[in-house]
Parts: structure tokens; C-alpha cells; sequence
């Protein structure tokens, strides 16, 4: 049977195409033709052809370029247009011989309507209206696309990837952050008042370095943290902005479990009020503890220097748990009766709370640990008039007192 070229105008429907070449032996259109024609030929928006098909520099694959646009076509991927901004951020990085590669895609329009995107071999290229074209790759792309891509609180970037001053990093800048990458710290974000404050500190430039991670809910609460190689940043509504340079690890014992409040709101309460302190607050480990004749614990007078039996019984437990670290012991009520005890055995840190205890006694106790005294004024975390008392949450604490926290040998260096 002789070869007949297949007429363009029928190659509307690749599909009926591979059919027509498998059952008529006719000779096959090159992909770029099929594409072209699949997007209106010389009647579609990319308009007539300015060039013939011509093979890439790197000799793998083939382009055309048209009024309007290009379509590229390379073996592994098929025969992709791009077009408009897209294209010219492309073509500004150096085409198919850039780390991008060939597309892979068409210019296609994002889930929220406003952007368009090419992806390509090493990479994509997003574009808005308001940001332009920029492009995306790597393990930044991966972080980008993980939080949900423009749809995420970043949206659309606003940078292409950018070697950091320090000549060791990467980042991209976003409508809604920053995403900041190294060799030795990986990927992450950060944006808002988080992101505001390490930029006035000098980015990574300053004592804080690279972020380390991504920001996080505080215990599930309102304040958020990220982390950096240097130390933390923590907000809340009510605390603002806090540079944390040092922390406790705190573990937790349950003989029973807290009632009146959760034991995430006393953590998060805890890191709130020692962030004015510069100390984060780390939950190190959660462990279950059946210890009936130690659920109602004798505590005696309470006094720094001064145990009972059953509290040297009750803190020798202490699974998991380094010289350094502080431990909290959850029980059903002390006797006499108080919402907590601070006092412990020599070289076994910590502190007994009761299960319907205060958001605040937490923090109040363990600034007994690190130090601190009670003092006759409601407004401050170590108020001795009880923490149901506490009136202007988060309470204060004074500079003396942060200075106190901070230099207590269980306060360590971030």
C-alpha cells in the first residue's frame, strides 16, 4: 500500500491519529505538528510558524516557534507549548540547556484561577497577574509544593531561586514567606511577624542563621515558633514577638491527668510566659505511671531543700530523662493540699502538680525550679496568692527574673 501524508486538518484527535498511522500505514506527523494542530493550527492563538522544526543545541529534541508561542517536544516528554511570560522567563534562564530542562507541560491555569504554570524537567514557572513569571525547583519546589502551592499562604513566588549573601544557601521569596534552603538544613518556611523579625535581625546573616524549620503551633494553642540554627522565634497575640535563646526539657509523669486544663494549654501557657524570659519550653516525652500509695502524695511543708519520703520515692522515676532535664509529676492532689510543689530531691529537678491545677502552675513551679520566689503581686507568673489569681494573663515576669531563669544551670544554650 503506498504512504499517504495524513491531511493536518483531521489531526484534531491524536487518538485518531495513532489509528489512522496503525491501520493506514500512513506516515506519522511529526509531535510538534500534532500539537499545533490539536491547538487550532494557523487559525489557533499561537498563530502561524516563524521557523521550520528545528533540533535543540543540546541535538535530544526538536522545537518550532510560532507568532505566538513555541512548542517543544523532547522524546521522554512529548510535544509541550509555552508561550507569553512564561516562555520569556524560560528563555531568559537559557531555554532547554537550563537547569528547567524541556517542559512538560502546556501553559496551564492554576486551581485558583488568578496564576498560570508551565512545569518542566528540573523545574516549574509560575505566573500571576501581579507577581509575573518566576521560577521554582528543587528541594524548595518540594516544600512549595507540599504546603499546597500557590494555594497555600505563600501563593505565588515573587523571586526566582536566589543564592542567600552568605554564598551557602538558596531561597525563594513568596507573596505570603519565604521558603530557605542549605545542604545541612533542608527546606523550610517562614512568613508573618516570624518572618519580619529575623529579616530585622539580618536574615541569616545574624546570630540566628538558617531556619531548621517550619512554623509551629505551640502546643496547639495561638502562639507559633520556627526554629532556627541559632535559637527560636516565638509569637503570640498576647506575648508578640520574642527572639528564644535558651531552653528546658521538660518531661512529663502521669499518675493522673490534668482536669481542669489540658495538658498542651499548660504547656503552651508555660512557653508564653517564659518566652518573655527568652527560654522555649520542649516536651522531651510523655510517660503513664501506676503508682496508687503515690497518687495523693505527701509534699510536706514544701520547701526548697526539703522532701518527704514519698516525694523521693515519686521523682526517682525518671525514665528518659538527663541531669539537665526537668520533670513534672501529675497526681491527684498533695497533702497538705496545694495546686503544686516545686520542692525536690538534690540532683532530680522538677515538681508535682495536681490534676486541677491552674493554667499557670505549670510555669509557676518550674519557676520555682529555675529560681524564682513568690512575690505579693497578681500580675506576675510568681504571684504567692495562688494562680487562680493571676490577673492579666500572660503574667509578667520582671527583668531580674528572666535574668534569674535564664542563668540557671538547667536553662541550656540553644
Amino acid at each position: 500500500m503506498s504512504k499517504f501524508r495524513i491531511d493536518p486538518q483531521l489531526v484534531l484527535d491524536a487518538t485518531l491519529h495513532e489509528k489512522l498511522i496503525k491501520d493506514l500505514n500512513f506516515t506519522p506527523l511529526h509531535p510538534i505538528t500534532v500539537k499545533y494542530w490539536q491547538l487550532g493550527g494557523a487559525s489557533g492563538w499561537l498563530g502561524t510558524h516563524t521557523t521550520s522544526i528545528l533540533t535543540c543545541p543540546d541535538g535530544v529534541g526538536q522545537f518550532q516557534h510560532y507568532v505566538n508561542g513555541s512548542i517543544y517536544y523532547h522524546p521522554s516528554e512529548g510535544a509541550h507549548e509555552v508561550h507569553g511570560l512564561i516562555k520569556a522567563r524560560w528563555k531568559s534562564l537559557g531555554w532547554e540547556r537550563s537547569f528547567l530542562g524541556y517542559p512538560k507541560t502546556d501553559e496551564t491555569k492554576t486551581p485558583d484561577n488568578i496564576g498560570r504554570f508551565n512545569h518542566f524537567q528540573g523545574g516549574s514557572i509560575y505566573w500571576s497577574p501581579s507577581t509575573g513569571a518566576w521560577e521554582v525547583h528543587g528541594a524548595i519546589r518540594s516544600k512549595y509544593a507540599s504546603l499546597g502551592w500557590e494555594r497555600s499562604f505563600l501563593k505565588y513566588p515573587l523571586t526566582n531561586e536566589t543564592t542567600t549573601p552568605d554564598g551557602v544557601g538558596r531561597f525563594n521569596h513568596f507573596q505570603g514567606g519565604s521558603i530557605y534552603w542549605t545542604p545541612s538544613t533542608g527546606a523550610h518556611e517562614v512568613h508573618g511577624a516570624i518572618r519580619a523579625h529575623w529579616a530585622s535581625l539580618g536574615w541569616e546573616k545574624s546570630f540566628l542563621k538558617y531556619p531548621i524549620s517550619d512554623e509551629l503551633v505551640v502546643f496547639g494553642g495561638a502562639g507559633r515558633i520556627s526554629h532556627f540554627q541559632g535559637g527560636s522565634i516565638y509569637w503570640s497575640p498576647t506575648a508578640g514577638i520574642r527572639v528564644l535563646k535558651e531552653k528546658v526539657r521538660v518531661h512529663v509523669k502521669i499518675l493522673t491527668a490534668p482536669t481542669s486544663f489540658t495538658l498542651d494549654e499548660q504547656f503552651a501557657a508555660m512557653q508564653e510566659v517564659f518566652a518573655i524570659a527568652g527560654i522555649r519550653v520542649d516536651c522531651a516525652s510523655t510517660q503513664n505511671l501506676s503508682l496508687p500509695s503515690l497518687n495523693d502524695v505527701d509534699v510536706g511543708s514544701c520547701m526548697m531543700g526539703s522532701t518527704t519520703s514519698e516525694q523521693n520515692s515519686l521523682f526517682n522515676n525518671r525514665d528518659f530523662v538527663g541531669s539537665k532535664d526537668l520533670v513534672v509529676y501529675y497526681v491527684r492532689s498533695t497533702v497538705p493540699g496545694y495546686n503544686g510543689c516545686a520542692s525536690h530531691p538534690s540532683g532530680k529537678p522538677g515538681c508535682v502538680v495536681v490534676r486541677s491545677a491552674s493554667r499557670w502552675t505549670l510555669g509557676h513551679e518550674f519557676g520555682h525550679v529555675l529560681g524564682l520566689n513568690h512575690v505579693n503581686n497578681n500580675d506576675r507568673l510568681m504571684t504567692g496568692n495562688g494562680t487562680f489569681n493571676i490577673t492579666n494573663p500572660p503574667p509578667n515576669l520582671t527583668s531580674s527574673e528572666s535574668s534569674t531563669m535564664r542563668n540557671s544551670s538547667l536553662s541550656t544554650n540553644i
